[in-house]
């Protein structure tokens, strides 16, 4: 049992470090894709030609921290991700094998210890990616109106579950599985 902790600790420390690293360098262009995607779908003043008109206006109207809008729910909820998800897939592997390490991938191993590992983040992802999403679209060319918008990811958390009820809210879990 003891090996099962100890190998599993460096997993943690791994997917945390991962999940950083991923959001670090990948959340601007997630942004621009979530600004594309909201505004180009409805009418608005300001339509995106592409990809790189809308990070010049984002850089123009907000500067770099506009492109980061949103990043701590994406933050938290991927290093949770990436931590709980190696480290799981690490243990589950270990305990399958019966507490043993093996350098032979094993099928019948690695995909129940995959599937148990993304079940159980799935309860971070979603719930975080939707607080995400919403934080980025209430940027300076924003639909949504400044008396509506989030003043930080836990007071959108909060306003969504007291207008959208829990339900709803960890439904987005449902939705990622």
């Amino acid at each position: 049992m003891a090996e099962i902790s100890s190998s599993g600790y460096k997993e943690y420390v791994a997917g945390l470090s991962a999940g950083v690293a991923a959001v670090a360098t990948g959340h601007p262009f997630d942004t621009v894709k979530v600004m594309l995607q909201k505004h180009n779908a409805e009418a608005h003043m300001i339509q995106y030609r592409n990809g790189l008109h809308c990070t010049a206006r984002i850089l123009k109207t907000e500067g770099i921290k506009g492109l980061y809008r949103g990043a701590t729910p994406s933050f938290v909820g991927i290093a949770v991700e990436g931590s709980l998800f190696f480290g799981i897939y690490s243990q589950t592997k270990v305990y399958l094998q019966g507490g043993v390490q093996s350098g032979e991938p094993r099928p019948q191993v690695i995909i129940p210890s995959a599937a148990f590992s993304g079940a159980i983040i799935s309860f971070v992802l979603g719930p975080t990616d939707l607080i995400k999403c919403r934080m980025q679209i209430q940027g300076t060319d924003s639909l949504v109106p400044k008396s509506s918008r989030y003043s930080s990811p836990l007071d959108c958390a909060l306003k969504t579950v007291k207008a959208e009820g829990v339900r709803k809210f960890c439904s987005t879990m449902i939705n990622v599985l």
